[in-house]
């Protein structure tokens, strides 16, 4: 008997960053196969309580820890520091801060 027959659906494939690298300029720089390693979150799912996360939209905010209350709205890119290596967790810091830095202003002349 096969999964939709007695009433369950498989589970839906999760999106890796590698699908949407070209949207986001904090995945421009992180080579491609620890991005083929890094799951995103999928709609809806609760964020929890002191665990550290990367919002792919927000690369100024780089790794936060989530109060409890967070969900993952719709379009909202986030990866959870649990999800991935250390390896990809530092590299997709990194490129948080170099997305992030500002760059100096001009002095008049």
């Amino acid at each position: 008997m096969s999964d939709e027959e007695d009433g369950r659906r498989p589970a839906p494939r999760r999106r890796m960053a590698i699908e949407v690298q070209t949207e986001h300029r904090v995945l421009q720089d992180v080579p491609a196969e620890l991005l083929r390693e890094m799951p995103l979150l999928d709609q809806g799912t609760a964020l929890e309580r002191r665990r550290e996360y990367v919002d792919l939209h927000d690369p100024a905010r780089a790794d936060f820890r989530a109060e409890g209350f967070e969900i993952v709205k719709p379009g909202q890119r986030i990866v959870a520091r649990t999800d991935v290596s250390e390896a990809a967790w530092a590299e997709l810091r990194a490129s948080c801060e170099r997305v992030a830095r500002r760059a100096p202003l001009r002095r008049a002349s």
